[in-house]
């Protein structure tokens, strides 16, 4: 390919997926969820104060709601309120603007690779473009999820630990290093599958490090030293260890205890090991490890979780999964002394979700990327160099864009006309909650009491976003330390266990499933289909 043309192609996909994670950005999803608003408000208010909601300076754990976030993206944001105020585009800016970003880092990472090969930069070219139009990629590019920007850093950290080692520059190793750690303090799931890439690394540049013993000794120092200052807090670790599967031990081990109980009174050894816990976990792991190849998951259906994927559609587009499995044959067993890393990545990817209690998940799985669209584009690509007939060859290329057109227009679709017209996604996007800030805001001095209802998931902090409280204004009232509170309030709006305060002229603020309601319906905010997101009551 001619460098002129090369470098069109190149800006085009770039361009192409960098509109796909910025079109709309602000508006689809057309809500924010808890999440997304906690990382904004967080950020607001270091940005202008240096502190988080609950007073701590400059933190490097946000407390949050208790599950204390990793603290990359709430910096992330910081940046981008200040520069395009507070509101959902700048809340997504750092997780959109960093996928774009990556779309470049595939091309240079795939490159890198099998620079070697003449195929190479077909190859990379190809990665760069699937991964550009992945639905997985676009859709945690598109929303305030801290992982898609460790993926990110992530693949920007394996391009330049290999570029290193090509160039034999210990900065490029360094800076590698860094973006490893950095990205542990980004998402939880890098704390176990990040020094595993790293492990990785320096086996796959073993010549090297071998001759470079001071280079290998600063960069393990550097890894070990920052990675180790991200479990200095007891914190730390306090989301993984709410969603392991272990946590869940009534329902899991429920059918063991009993068999276990009945091998043990019978004297039975075997029954006795293999109703063990210890085996029973072992099993889930295993259990939970697998589903994340289940094609069923990866390809038709998706996520449980609606924010994940979207509707009607897996992960990957079905049109990928020949391509996808022809790629993993040729570069396992003609490409594997160069591509091992991408089988030791692919298959460390799901390690930390399969210890949840909800796997297979998109999100914390979401560290596959991009492996499965450089499978996917090494497919293509070999395709086409076994078959020798110009005109079968033309043909299937045919085939091959019209199918990959008709999936793609297929994911827009879906994406752009259910996100925010399909009631099971708005509720999962927590449609409503902006409404009834709105309304409280309006109602901010009319001398009545707002009572949010204490269903709502941490309205409180819907309440802070979307009314930009002023951060110092709010520490001054105690903060979020106060959110401990049986019922706490910020102005004239009460939150917590508050129902039993209210009186005459009050408005109370319930979802729409509460239906044992005193008082007036003045206001409602539905779904699509017509059921009750949001009343607003007046009591009598």
């Amino acid at each position: 390919m001619k460098n002129k043309w090369f470098l069109i192609v190149f800006l085009l996909i770039f361009f192409l997926g960098s509109f796909l994670r910025f079109y709309q950005l602000g508006n689809v999803p057309g809500s924010m969820d808890w999440d997304e608003v906690s990382f904004g408000y967080n950020a607001y208010s270091v940005l202008h104060l240096g502190k988080d909601e609950y007073g701590v300076s400059y933190p490097l754990l946000f407390k949050a709601f208790g599950e204390y976030k990793q603290p990359v993206y709430a910096y992330l944001d910081a940046i981008s309120i200040g520069m395009f105020g507070l509101n959902a585009f700048a809340v997504r800016f750092p997780s959109a603007f960093l996928g774009s970003v990556s779309i470049i880092f595939v091309y240079l990472l795939t490159f890198e690779l099998f620079k070697k090969y003449k195929f190479a930069k077909k190859l990379a070219l190809l990665s760069m473009l699937f991964y550009a139009i992945s639905p997985w990629s676009i859709q945690f590019s598109r929303i305030a999820f801290e992982a898609n920007v460790a993926v990110s850093l992530v693949i920007i950290a394996v391009w330049l630990f290999l570029r290193g080692l090509s160039l034999k520059n210990i900065w490029y190793l360094l800076s590698s290093t860094i973006l490893l750690c950095l990205s542990q303090f980004t998402y939880l799931s890098l704390k176990l599958i990040g020094p595993l890439l790293f492990i990785a690394l320096i086996v796959y540049g073993f010549t090297f490090f071998k001759k470079e013993k001071i280079t290998f000794g600063i960069i393990v120092f550097v890894f070990l030293f920052f990675s180790g200052v991200g479990f200095l807090s007891s914190h730390s670790l306090a989301r993984g260890q709410d969603v392991l599967f272990t946590n869940d031990q009534t329902q899991l081990l429920q059918f063991s205890v009993k068999q276990l109980q009945i091998a043990k009174e019978q004297h039975n050894i075997f029954g006795e090991i293999i109703y063990n816990r210890r085996i029973v976990y072992t099993e889930k792991f295993i259990a939970n490890y697998l589903s994340h190849y289940n094609p069923y998951w990866l390809f038709v259906i998706g996520d449980t979780v609606p924010r994940h994927h979207a509707l009607g559609m897996g992960n990957l587009y079905l049109v990928s999964l020949p391509f996808i499995l022809l790629g993993i044959y040729f570069l396992l067993f003609r490409y594997f002394t160069v591509s091992w890393i991408l089988f030791f990545w692919f298959l460390v990817a799901p390690l930390a979700s399969s210890l949840t209690n909800d796997a297979p998940s998109s999100l914390r799985s979401l560290i596959f990327l991009p492996t499965w669209q450089i499978f996917e584009a090494a497919g293509v690509v070999f395709l086409f160099q076994i078959i020798k007939n110009k005109k079968v060859a033309f043909i299937l290329q045919i085939v091959i864009i019209s199918l990959y057109t008709i999936n793609f227009y297929y994911y827009m679709h879906q994406y752009y006309s259910y996100t925010n017209s399909n009631a099971d996604v708005e509720k999962a996007w927590q449609y409503g909650y902006k409404e009834a800030v709105i309304f409280a805001n309006q109602n901010k001095n009319s001398g009545k009491r707002i009572v949010f209802s204490n269903t709502f998931e941490q309205p409180y902090i819907f309440y802070l976003f979307y009314s930009k409280y002023d951060p110092s204004a709010y520490q001054q009232k105690g903060g979020s330390n106060r959110i401990t509170e049986s019922c706490f309030s910020i102005d004239n709006a009460y939150f917590g266990n508050c129902k039993a305060k209210l009186r005459r002229g009050d408005y109370y603020i319930a979802l729409g499933s509460e239906t044992d309601q005193n008082g007036n319906i003045i206001k409602q905010f539905d779904y699509t289909n017509g059921d009750s997101a949001i009343r607003i009551y007046l009591q009598l």
